[in-house]
Order: C-alpha cells, then structure tokens, then sequence
C-alpha cells in the first residue's frame, strides 16, 4: 500500500494518550490486514500532519511500534511494517490492548534510534551569551578555585610511589573515609569506607552496576520520566528496560508488577529498579516514607537491587530532609551512588557507590578490568579539600546562593505567568519543572524556537517520558548557573515568547 493516509481516528478528550491511541490503531490495521508486512508507513511529518499531532507524538509512537516488533526501519528504505503474531487476513480489529506497551532498550548500533540522538537545541542569534536556563549545571563561577589548588599543591606536596601510580581499585582510603562521615552526617547513612568505592562520576558507577547483576533476559525497572542516559546505560546490558510511572510521592511501587507483565517478563526477572528518591528527575518530586517502605519490601520480595541515585544530594531548601534509601536496615538491597559534580564541579568526574556487602567484590572486579582506577591525585586534593573543611564551608555558600536565585526564578515565573503556571520540584535541587497549563495544545518545540529567537534557552521536558508525556507544555528550567539579574531578564523573555502568537499573556 502507499503511505499517504492511514485510517487513524484520535479521540482527543479521552483518557488514553495520544501516542498510546496511535500505537493502539496500528496494531489493529497489522491485526486486520489493513497493513501487511513490507507496507511502508507514513514518514513521522506526513502521520503528524494528517493526524494534526506534533511530531513528537508520532515519533514516540513509531519508537514503541519498533521497540516491540510491529515496525522496523532501516537506514534508506524508511519505515515498513514487521508483522504481528496472531494476524489474520480479512479479520475485523481485534480490540486494542490494554495494557501500555514497554520499549525495548536502544543499542549504540541502533541507527536513527531517537534515544540515541542528542536533542538540538535551536541556534541562539543573541549576541553577548544566551541566558541559558540549563539544568544540571552548578554556578561554577562561584567554585573556589584557589582554595582549591591549595588542596591540589598538598596532594602534590605528599605525593608519593602509592600516589603517583596505580592506585587502588576502590579508591583512595583517605576519601573513602571523607565520603562515609559525609553520607553519615548529610543523609543518616552509616556506612564503612570498606563498601564504598570512588568511581570516574556516577554514570561509572551505575554501568558497573548493570554489568555485575544484568544479563540477557532480565528487567530493569526505571522511573517515568527519567533521564534518558538511563535507558541507554540499561538498554546496552541486553535487558527490557521496563518504565513504571512516577507521580507526587514518587515511584509508584504498585505498578512494578503490572508494568513488568505488560512488557512479557516475570517480575521476578527484575535485578534492578533505579530511583532518584531525593528529587526525581525530572519533576522534582520526593519520595514519601511509605513509597520509601514499599519499595525496598518489594524488592526483598523479589531478589531486585534497588540503586539509588542521590545527584541532588547536598541541596535542600524546605522541609525536612529525609535519610537516604539505603540508611540503616536498607542496606542490603539498596545501593547509594553519589557524586560531586553538582556540588563541586563536572570536570572533576568524582563520584562513588556505597554497596551492599556481597556487591563490593564483584564491583571491583569490574572496576579494575575496566580502567583500574580513578585518578589518585585528585581523589587525595578531593579528600583534603573536605577534611580542611572547605567543602562544607563551598555548600553552605552555595546553598544561599541556590535559595536566593531558586526564589527569583519563582517569583518572577509568578509575576509574568500568574494562574497560567504550575511549578514542581522547588524543593530541592537546582532546577524545577515549569508547565504551562494554559498552553495546552501548543507544541513545546515551537515555544522553544521562539525563546531561542529572543536569546533564552529552554529544556522541554516531554523528552523525558516514555508513557503519557504531558498533555501541556513543561520545560526544565535550571537556574544555578544565572545570576538574578538573568534569571529576571531570561523569565521575561520568556514571557515575551510564549505570549508572541497572540500578544497576550496566559490567562
């Protein structure tokens, strides 16, 4: 058949996703014969276009069709449809299934996977630097650099044979033991220095984590949304990377089970379930103590890992902080990794696991076959830049910083969107998750475009979701980098692009 229409009614007002509608239909045209194997499929655009859609939800449907078997593209000859077990020629629709569809991991070899492509933010015309709202990126003008080649200078000054050469696997002992009255003192976690190993930032430490307990076959449970590197990290252990859906209280532990059926799989296949209980990202959101409970009986129930990653770990601003995951009786089904790249600097690539006991082993096994070790000079300035009292002096700074520009990102979100925005997330961390819903309908992509033509750079958030992404605009907007000035200038700006259609600001 040819690809200029395909026989997709949207029921816009109902319950189900969009994306889920789409994937749903197709599967009955396959079921029905409409669509055969070989068939060409309309190019993303074109389905966009007819379906009156952005393309995103095109995009994500084709991405789950492919995920699980139903369509297939190939660089060249674009996207045909694979078949569907249970076909059969000239039946009516088989009634569309329930239960949502789970994506397959992406491979590095998966050519065109959109997980694998880097989102493009648009080109900044503005002269001078953008006020780029990035999240993820400390106020590295504020670091104290010369306090900092102090402790560099004393790790040289002490340097010896041990120092200067190949260190150990788990790191230096002098850090190991920094980290443990850290996570002692900052997130009620008792751990020896024995079970924690300094790893090259915390992506090391999670794709250490999948190679000692994922094999083929197994499931990952991650958080939706969550960062797609995740699913990337996961995906390349040949696992079915399960997403389970996160709301206000954090991941929704009762849907583990379910979700993993749904994808095929056993739950007791699950080794791993990956949590950012602290400040989900993305939205920002802190796992309640029952969650927190139900979480780790689940996975003694099931033999799973729970790996918490704790990225935000230092910067809090209401409330009161709860322990980390893994505090206490957790300890031997959870593993902590945290890092200092948020609160020192990125390029210091520093991060480390704290493991459950039987774990410590075969991660260093890993470790040492992978790269033997972490730069040792650094982790020695590292250690003696904490125990100086430095660093502890560097958050406390930050942490006024932080809150002051965390209160003028949201006061002038407030005095420019009023009604029209609903915030997430300004608990913790150093960003929020900003939905605008009196733009429902608009196409994030398109109010990115014009922010970018003023000189402000947003973050759309849909990206972030693999089921049911928001049916409003939502962006990540970090603000640790930008003084208030620019915060206040880059908000009205923002403002000023959102309101460009129609002149007028969201009701």
């Amino acid at each position: 058949m040819g690809t200029t229409e395909l026989l997709i009614t949207l029921d816009r007002d109902g319950s189900v996703p969009l994306q889920q509608q789409v994937c749903d239909q197709f599967i009955a045209l396959v079921r029905s014969g409409r669509l055969r194997p070989g068939d060409a499929v309309p190019a993303s655009r074109e389905l966009a276009r007819q379906l009156g859609v952005s393309r995103t939800v095109v995009l994500r449907s084709y991405e789950l069709l492919r995920a699980n078997g139903i369509l297939t593209a190939r660089r060249g000859s674009g996207t045909k449809v694979a078949g569907i077990e249970g076909r059969e020629p000239n039946a009516a629709a088989q009634p569309a299934p329930q239960a949502p569809l789970a994506p397959q991991p992406p491979r590095p070899t998966d050519a065109g996977h959109t997980l694998w492509q880097p989102w493009e933010p648009p080109p900044m015309p503005r002269k001078g630097g953008a006020l780029d709202f990035r999240h993820g990126t400390p106020a590295l003008a504020a670091f104290p650099v010369a306090r900092w080649r102090q402790s560099l200078a004393e790790a040289y000054g002490r340097a010896d044979d041990a120092s200067l050469g190949y260190g150990l696997a788990e790191g230096s002992p002098a850090l190991r033991t920094e980290i443990a009255t850290l996570v002692r003192q900052s997130r009620a976690l008792d751990a020896s220095p024995e079970r924690i190993v300094v790893t090259n930032g915390a992506t090391q430490a999670m794709d250490i984590l999948v190679r000692a307990l994922v094999g083929p076959g197994d499931v990952v449970v991650i958080e939706d949304p969550s960062h797609t590197v995740l699913r990337q990290i996961f995906g390349a252990a040949q696992a079915t990377v399960v997403p389970v859906p996160v709301d206000e209280e954090g991941l929704r532990v009762m849907d583990i089970n379910a979700r993993v059926r749904a994808a095929g799989h056993d739950p007791a296949r699950v080794r791993l379930a990956y949590v950012t209980p602290s400040h989900q990202f993305p939205t920002g959101c802190v796992m309640s103590q029952s969650r927190r409970r139900a979480l780790v009986e689940w996975a003694h129930a099931h033999g799973a890992t729970v790996l918490e990653d704790d990225y935000h770990n230092e910067y809090a601003f209401s409330g009161e902080r709860l322990p980390a995951l893994a505090a206490d009786g957790h300890r031997e089904v959870v593993v902590y990794v945290g890092s200092f790249s948020k609160t020192l600097f990125p390029a210091l690539r520093i991060g480390y696991a704290i493991l459950p006991q039987h774990l410590v082993r075969p991660f260093l096994g890993i470790k040492w076959i992978t790269d033997r070790l972490t730069p040792t000079v650094e982790q020695e300035a590292l250690a003696h830049f904490i125990s100086s009292g430095a660093y502890a002096r560097h958050i406390s700074k930050m942490t006024r910083l932080y809150r002051e520009r965390r209160r003028r990102l949201l006061e002038a979100l407030y005095e420019h969107f009023g009604a029209g925005v609903r915030i997430s997330g300004e608990a913790a961390g150093l960003h929020v998750l900003v939905t605008l819903p009196g733009l429902r309908g608009q196409d994030e992509n398109e109010i990115v475009r014009r922010a970018a033509g003023l000189g402000v750079r947003i973050y759309p958030a849909s990206g972030y979701y693999v089921q049911d992404p928001p049916s409003e605009p939502a962006f990540l907007m970090g603000y640790a980098a930008l003084s208030t000035a620019r915060i206040t200038e880059g908000t009205a700006l923002l403002a000023a692009a959102v309101r460009e259609p129609s002149g007028a600001l969201p009701a």
